[in-house]
C-alpha cells in the first residue's frame, strides 16, 4: 500500500518497549521542565527534571516535589505508568503463544467420555 505521497506504508507500526519508555521519559521530562522550571527552585535544568522523572519511574519517589498543577499531573502519570513501562522494557522478547488446538481437542475427547459415563 502506498500513501498519497507515494511512500510505502505497511500500516501502523508499533514501537519496541524500550522505545516507548524512552519516548515517554523524554516527553514527561520536557513537560515537567516547562511546568516547573520557573516555579520550582529545585528544577533549574532539563537534567534536574530528567533526574526527577527517572527516579519517579523506578521507585515512584524523588527528593524533588512538584509545585505546579501540570507538574503534579506529570508526576502522577509517571508514577502510575512508569513502572509498567519500565518492567515491559526490561522483559525479554515475548515468545509466540503456543498452539492450544491439541489440548482443546483432548479436552473435548475427555468431555465426550464423561458425558457417556453420566448417561
Amino acid at each position: 500500500m502506498t500513501t498519497q505521497l507515494g511512500l510505502a506504508s505497511n500500516g501502523p507500526q508499533s514501537m519496541a518497549p524500550a522505545e516507548e519508555l524512552a519516548t515517554f521519559t523524554a516527553w514527561a521530562t520536557a513537560i515537567f521542565y516547562l511546568a516547573e522550571s520557573d516555579h520550582n527552585p529545585q528544577i533549574r535544568t532539563y537534567f534536574d527534571a530528567y533526574h526527577y522523572v527517572a527516579t519517579s519511574l523506578s521507585v515512584g519517589y524523588a527528593n524533588v516535589f512538584p509545585v505546579t498543577q501540570i507538574g503534579k499531573a506529570v508526576a502522577a502519570a509517571v508514577m502510575m505508568v512508569g513502572p509498567a513501562l519500565s518492567a515491559r522494557a526490561l522483559d525479554g522478547p515475548r515468545e509466540e503463544s503456543p498452539n492450544h488446538d491439541a489440548l482443546i481437542a483432548k479436552l473435548d475427547e475427555i468431555l465426550v467420555e464423561l458425558r457417556k459415563k453420566a448417561q
